[in-house]
């Protein structure tokens, strides 16, 4: 059954969203205006030319003494920020229900998370500028490669058959795989990219072996023709099609057992890389393994949804544990990232309304945290020339910064899913959809498991307040007003906003999920 989507039905007539959701149709509207002028095959091209002039101009330019670093690098970025605004405006804000009619609900939901993917990948060029200019990198590949991410999560989002969705991903990895060793003088950064290639190489032949599998068995790749051939078969060979596919898509969100890539990675490249690898490509990857296995293979929910149940389970479980004694901040927050990784797959697994709900809330609050975590990360990093390492380096850093450790720690307890914060009400709703497909002992392992993992989150606080000055300790100093400090203070606001209203991103993942159910 599809509901037809529209911000004038009964999900929005509440007292506390009225004026909420008249906002939101004035937005809509005026969004959908400039959405009319330029179709999307136009904006691809866009996207596409520019990726093409940027990559002339560089290769040109680079070497020159007049048009060099650092103008030709501010040029690119900034270029680059104008890119991201101009798709937002232009290709992200289509809800309007005249428009809706028109389409169909998957349409919706493509568009709904490539909007959410494009918001959070403004606010991480931003950030990524400031470093950039701090640290005098004159490399103008960042911008090229990061349009190149772009290019292919928008086309991954909108594909509608195997073939297109195997080379989105490929162009997406090929990109990652270079962002991965970006920072060439260091092994580590080499290390950490030629591992991940060569894991990212072997699982891209268990992708194309799955989708060669299905081509056997119905003889098409289109979504729209396997989704109605799949409704009457029962083929055992097919399954193992689907597996090799979930395999694929489960090591590219780094969850257990295919999580051997993630810590090395995370450790090995630069921090703003790191902050790339853990926001953009996930959001995008998460709604196409939604898509696949909760609609293209639902016929085949009872096959797949107990690997998904164990991969989630195992991450939970895994990444918690793992985290605990870890000394290094980075490799910490890559086994927080893939504890996370799991109740997304938890979400995913419930495969219902409740499932994408979840799930879309879950993606907009995860992303929205490590948004502000890696700001909080990188801060540092502007005014010295190493980035601290260690959670030793982090002692007394309540007392020589006290404002930034609050806010630091604000961020760190809502990402432990401490009430009332917003990782909290992400937690919850997982749970719940969890709980409503009667799986009430996954849903109390998750929970005593996440407490225990509230241990590595509290350590830090421990080591911002209680924990005596040691040497290794840093100041945070800041010369000149930064983008990362407007993101910091967005977001901030955000989050606490989240905490009085949750209403601000429920109603948007409840229209997800009315789209497609």
């Amino acid at each position: 059954m599809v509901y037809t989507l529209d911000l004038k039905s009964s999900a929005f007539k509440h007292k506390r969203s009225n004026r909420l959701r008249r906002i939101l149709l004035y937005l809509m509207d005026f969004f959908t205006f400039f959405n009319n002028l330029i179709p999307f095959d136009i904006v691809i091209s866009i996207l596409a030319m520019y990726i093409l002039l940027g990559i002339c101009f560089g290769v040109l330019f680079a070497s020159s003494e007049e048009f060099g670093f650092p103008t030709l690098l501010n040029a690119l970025n900034s270029f680059s920020i104008f890119v991201v605004l101009l798709l937002l405006l232009f290709f992200g804000f289509d809800y309007s229900s005249t428009i809706l009619e028109q389409q169909n609900n998957l349409v919706v939901y493509n568009k709904s998370y490539q909007t959410i993917f494009l918001f959070f990948s403004f606010f991480l060029l931003l950030v990524t500028r400031d470093f950039i200019s701090a640290h005098r990198i004159s490399k103008f590949e960042y911008d090229i490669l990061f349009s190149f991410v772009m290019l292919s999560s928008i086309c991954l989002c909108f594909a509608d058959d195997f073939l297109l969705v195997y080379l989105s991903i490929e162009l997406q990895s090929l990109a990652l795989y270079v962002f991965a060793c970006f920072n060439r003088n260091s092994e580590f950064s080499t290390e950490s990219g030629l591992k991940y290639f060569v894991f990212g190489s072997v699982i891209s032949c268990f992708l194309l072996l799955g989708f060669a599998i299905i081509y056997l068995s119905f003889g098409c790749l289109s979504f729209e023709f396997l989704y109605s051939l799949l409704q009457n078969t029962n083929d055992s060979f097919l399954f193992l099609g689907i597996l090799f596919v979930l395999v694929a898509f489960l090591f590219k969100v780094g969850s257990v057992p295919f999580h051997l890539w993630l810590s090395d990675v995370y450790e090995g490249s630069m921090i703003i890389v790191t902050f790339l690898f853990s926001v953009a490509p996930k959001i995008i990857i998460f709604s196409v393994l939604f898509k696949l296995f909760a609609l293209l293979f639902s016929q085949f929910n009872l096959l797949w949804s107990p690997f998904v149940l164990v991969s989630g389970l195992g991450s939970i479980i895994f990444g918690s544990l793992a985290a605990l004694y870890q000394k290094r901040l980075k490799r910490l927050f890559a086994y927080s990232t893939i504890s996370h990784t799991g109740f997304l797959l938890l979400a995913v697994m419930c495969s219902t309304i409740d499932g994408i709900f979840s799930l879309t809330f879950y993606v907009i609050t995860y992303a929205s945290l490590t948004v502000l975590l890696f700001s909080f990360l990188i801060f540092p990093s502007l005014s010295l020339k190493n980035f601290p390492i260690y959670i030793a380096n982090w002692t007394s850093l309540g007392v020589k910064n006290p404002f930034y450790a609050y806010g630091f720690s604000l961020v760190i307890f809502s990402m432990a899913g401490i009430p009332p914060l917003a990782g909290f009400f992400s937690k919850f709703l997982v749970l719940l959809s969890v709980v409503s497909e009667y799986f009430l002992l996954t849903a109390i392992i998750s929970v005593l498991v996440s407490s225990i993992a509230c241990f590595y989150y509290i350590r830090l606080i421990k080591t911002f307040f209680f924990i005596k000055e040691s040497r290794n300790s840093f100041w945070v100093s800041s010369v000149k007003p930064q983008h990362l400090e407007y993101v910091i203070g967005i977001f901030m606001l955000f989050n606490l906003g989240l905490c009085i209203a949750p209403e601000i991103i429920s109603n948007f993942a409840l229209l997800v999920g009315l789209s497609l159910f």
